[in-house]
């Protein structure tokens, strides 16, 4: 179930990163490099809106799993309706501020007057909003472990939302219709939303949660969202000092790279993303000595899953960018192997915080969250007026780095576990795909910056199959993959992946 349920919610996340990739030399070919930097700061001053709702959104599908564990039905309800009046409270006062701070925010970033920039910000406090109303809405699937429903009403929203943005830019090159647009499939993507939860639910659906549950969730959300807080200063934060510090050019050019890697890096915890609610379920009734397993089987198949992507991606970086959008803006062909580096380190995590979030520890992912976050800011806030947006970089990458080192040492001392259950899922899966990326990495060196997008594709279809084709043969021999992902004629009889 955890397999089906992990490749459910990877369709979802993957039509969607899909959909971002086919759109953006689109929005940068009709809006321009400076508005698609506003629209990547103001979204993300949207989405530290999010922060408001004290991380109600985020826990639910974690509670809905213990409830359901527990047999405690009408739980599920009150959760629902906590998630939609949190919603929908923060959205209503966040609108509130974006009409008082569109003048402040336009004079900060130039591009758009102060009107436009209000229906910019309005919109996307909208899309928020509705997105997080969608949120709740699929929680109930996803915390079920009925996880297939949710995500096909998530992909037909994607699917919606991308039909109104390519619509809106070829029947305009301006940022307000296309804000606009994106807001008003917001609206129709919830229809998907609410069939698939009536799909995996039963009436009343909605509940007034009482003050019991309101404190339960609380106590757990609030520490949860401290690590989100912390995620967002390190996702988003670097774009706004970007654009305030640097340019909003400079901020564009990061966004480009940030999506890259975020993708790539979201493709990757997708290997987890089906785990908190199965390990807060399996923990509520076997036990916490389920958790050694669960972090040694799938501690192994996320590395082995991940670190290729990770590698792959840094070293066909030139040619993935003008495949993209025809030419690589600024130095966003050089942005994309450093961020990623710091997200191979920290892609070592995933397995952690996902268990110790659903064992009902989320503020020890936080804790270290936040401690990313501040060293984050400093080294950014100290490097950028020197360095511009390489001291930004630098910022990131050093931070990222050390807080994911400090996390697993952490975490294998509170759960009781040895150094060598890391380093036996990391250390294997690391030197072979890092050794694998030598070939493709000396292809780059010596073809150098493609002309045009035929000659980046080729080169980099060329490169992935080098890298790919030996890299699955070699992990399935190995036993490193989850057996449905092993090429199985070449997988040996004993494999430890025989598992999922």
């Amino acid at each position: 179930m955890l397999f089906r349920n992990t490749m459910a919610q990877s369709a979802s996340v993957i039509a969607g990163y899909l959909f971002s990739f086919l759109l953006a030399p689109l929005m940068i070919s009709r809006l321009g490099l400076d508005a698609f930097g506003v629209w990547a700061v103001t979204g993300a001053f949207a989405t530290y809106a999010g922060l408001l709702d004290l991380g109600i959104g985020r826990s639910l599908a974690r509670f809905i799993a213990v409830y359901d564990a527990a047999d405690e039905k009408h739980r599920i309800d009150e959760c629902v309706g906590l998630g939609l009046l949190a919603t929908v409270v923060v959205g209503v006062a966040t609108a509130a501020v974006a009409v008082l701070v569109a003048p402040f925010a336009s004079d900060q970033l130039g591009v758009l007057d102060s009107g436009e920039m209000r229906l910019v910000l309005l919109s996307s406090v909208a899309i928020w909003t509705l997105n997080g109303i969608d949120g709740v809405l699929t929680a109930v699937g996803i915390g079920l472990r009925r996880m297939v429903p949710p995500n096909v009403a998530t992909t037909v929203g994607a699917t919606i939302n991308f039909a109104f943005s390519v619509a809106a830019l070829l029947l305009s090159s301006s940022l307000v219709v296309y804000a606009l647009a994106n807001a008003a499939a917001g609206v129709f993507a919830l229809i998907p939303a609410a069939i698939a939860m009536r799909y995996v639910w039963r009436s009343p659906y909605v509940a007034w949660p009482t003050r019991e549950l309101v404190k339960d969730v609380l106590g757990f959300s609030i520490k949860n969202q401290v690590g989100w807080f912390a995620d967002l200063i390190n996702f988003q934060t670097d774009k706004v000092i970007i654009a305030l510090m640097v340019d909003i050019r400079a901020a564009a050019v990061y966004e480009i790279a940030s999506r890259v890697v975020l993708a790539v890096r979201s493709v990757a915890v997708l290997t987890v993303s089906a785990m908190i609610p199965t390990a807060a379920a399996r923990i509520v009734e076997e036990g916490r000595t389920v958790i050694e397993e669960m972090y040694r089987r799938y501690t192994l198949r996320t590395c082995a899953i991940a670190f290729p992507l990770f590698t792959v991606t840094s070293v066909t970086a030139p040619f993935l960018l003008i495949a993209w959008l025809k030419t690589a803006p600024g130095d966003a062909e050089l942005l994309v192997p450093f961020l990623t580096l710091a997200y191979f380190v920290n892609i070592t995590t995933a397995v952690g915080s996902t268990i110790a979030i659903g064992a009902g520890h989320p503020g020890m992912a936080s804790a270290n969250s936040v401690l990313i976050a501040v060293v984050n800011v400093v080294l950014t806030l100290a490097l950028a007026p020197i360095f511009g947006l390489w001291g930004v970089v630098a910022g990131t990458f050093l931070a990222v780095t050390f807080g994911s080192l400090l996390f697993n040492v952490r975490f294998l001392r509170l759960f009781g576990l040895q150094l060598r259950d890391l380093l036996a899922a990391v250390l294997p899966a690391g030197v072979l795909a890092l050794g694998l990326g030598i070939p493709p990495a000396i292809i780059a060196l010596l073809v150098g910056v493609p002309s045009g997008r035929p000659s980046a594709t080729f080169w980099l279809l060329i490169s992935a199959a080098i890298y790919v084709i030996p890299y699955w043969l070699i992990a399935t021999r190995r036993g490193y993959l989850p057996s449905q992902l092993e090429f199985r004629p070449f997988r040996r009889p004993d494999s430890i992946g025989a598992a999922s």
